[in-house]
């Protein structure tokens, strides 16, 4: 848009939502059980497929991340997990972790290291650990695994 100055927000969000998407955005919504839905969902997961190089099944939530994290924990941790903390973000999988009465281990490091991969064998050859959550890209901190 001509003349329009967008505020550059480095941060992971809330960013800016151009004019013509607010315009789509005000028109009436689908019901998730309707025929329209079903219609839009079966035309966006062969595309989103596309886009990450997969065939694997697609799963399409309205959750904010920390609804997805509490999805994953409740439903594929069955007797502990280990979390790998270095920052903000991975630190909020032990909370979470934590909140919904999981068994959990922290593998920490000071925010701004990564945790190293012996670090990680060491842990799991205890053989306690049905499930490990991590942050690929701890943006709170700037550490890429």
């Amino acid at each position: 848009m001509i003349g329009f100055t967008y505020k550059k927000l480095f941060i992971p969000g809330p960013t800016e939502v151009r004019k013509e998407i607010l315009k789509e955005m005000s028109k009436p919504m689908i019901g998730h059980r309707s025929k329209d839905f079903n219609k839009l969902f079966d035309e966006v997961v062969p595309k989103v497929n596309r886009l990450f190089y997969t065939k694997n099944k697609i799963f399409l939530s309205t959750s904010s991340s920390t609804g997805l994290m509490e999805a994953a924990i409740r439903n594929c941790v069955k007797k502990r997990c280990l979390n790998l903390m270095c920052g903000a973000f991975s630190d909020r999988w032990y909370q979470i972790t934590v909140l919904n009465g999981k068994e959990t281990d922290k593998l920490e490091v000071t925010w701004g290291r990564a945790v190293k991969p012996d670090m990680i064998e060491e842990k799991l050859n205890t053989g306690l650990y049905d499930s490990v959550t991590l942050v690929h890209n701890e943006t709170s901190t700037g550490v890429m695994k």
